[in-house]
């Protein structure tokens, strides 16, 4: 029995590793589920109740897993989503709060999206978008996001840098140039997704080229053609058709 017992305490250890390293893969799975379902459940929400609940479902996760960048950067996510509806503009401020907090874990691309999305719309908000203080750290953040994932939220980072530099004046930085440049991109990247197409009709109309302006709306409308539930679909399918309007008769027929 005595020597036996190095080889069973040798085993019973092994047995021990393998029992605790397969918790944890099945904890790994379930926080990579949950993550998933709240994922699905922000991609399905509508209303201002729903994101509402989601952020309140993050909140209680975030107690029970503290330090965890993947529910920082998701509830960053809600509190943005809430202000669009919402037009409060604190939840800007929690978003990015808690985008800050996900960055001081691990730096993400997702992370640096929506703290330089969240400091662009609250400047936009308070009417100050064209102050050098909220346009440097944005800028940075959307080019480190773009620099370290392309392709997040459809790609977010070409979209939000193309955006910019079509809506800024040429003094601080405006350049249609620039901004067709990145939506070019962005298409490119996520060809399915609509506002993508707006904003590079918008910036083809800026420069005149209507052609090309028609181009990307007519996609924008065939990608919307059957919305009916879908708020911000809507909103990006009447700015379409408002945009296709102003287009000179002459460049309204097909090519």
């Amino acid at each position: 029995m005595t020597e036996n017992f190095p080889t069973t305490f040798t085993l019973l250890k092994n047995h021990a590793y393998l029992l605790v390293l397969w918790l944890a893969i099945l904890s790994g799975q379930d926080v990579i589920a949950g993550q998933a379902e709240v994922d699905k459940q922000y991609q399905q929400a509508k209303t201002l109740k729903e994101f509402e609940e989601i952020a309140g479902k993050i909140k209680k996760l975030l107690a029970q897993d503290p330090g965890s960048h993947e529910w920082e950067w998701r509830l960053a996510r809600s509190h943005y989503a809430i202000a669009k509806r919402s037009k409060d503009s604190r939840h800007y401020d929690l978003c990015i709060e808690h985008s800050n907090r996900s960055l001081e874990i691990r730096p993400t691309a997702i992370g640096y999206f929506f703290r330089a999305l969240c400091r662009g719309k609250k400047g936009e908000m308070q009417g100050i978008w064209s102050s050098l203080g909220i346009i440097d750290p944005f800028e940075k953040d959307m080019k480190k996001a773009l620099e370290m994932d392309p392709s997040i939220q459809n790609g977010g980072p070409n979209r939000a840098l193309g955006k910019l530099y079509l809506e800024l004046p040429f003094f601080l930085g405006g350049s249609t140039d620039q901004s067709i440049y990145h939506l070019k991109e962005a298409v490119r990247i996520s060809p399915g997704y609509a506002e993508n197409h707006l904003g590079l009709a918008q910036a083809y109309y800026a420069k005149n080229n209507f052609i090309a302006a028609r181009k990307s709306l007519s996609t924008l409308l065939s990608l919307t053609d059957n919305v009916t539930d879908d708020e911000d679909l809507l909103k990006i399918r009447t700015q379409g058709q408002e945009l296709m309007k102003k287009i000179p008769r002459d460049f309204q027929s097909n090519d």
